[in-house]
């Protein structure tokens, strides 16, 4: 029978450093906290569902809007969308 290695202990020079216990890196209390997650950006309403609409249109008038949709940064189907709003309201009003 071969003789029996020496049992390693927490004391003495052969211990394991795993098992060693490291006070200084030990955190209590806030320090261990996650902070608190940043306030949720405010929730933009979704974009009404919008449905094909094809038609012809003169093209300086076409060159105009697209000019102003992008000098207002806005796009081109949300100012058809307004101006035909503002068109059928006029016409209500007759």
């Amino acid at each position: 029978m071969s003789p029996r290695k020496p049992r390693k202990t927490v004391s003495g020079e052969t211990s394991n450093p795993a098992l060693t216990p490291n006070p200084e890196q030990l955190r209590v209390g806030d320090a261990t906290a996650t902070p608190p997650p940043p306030p949720a950006a405010p929730r933009v309403p979704p974009k009404p569902k919008r449905v094909p609409f094809g038609s012809y249109i003169d093209p300086e008038l076409q060159k105009q809007l697209r000019v102003a949709c992008a000098v207002d940064g806005i796009e081109i189907r949300d100012a058809l969308d307004e101006a035909l709003r503002m068109w059928l309201e006029g016409r209500d009003k007759d």
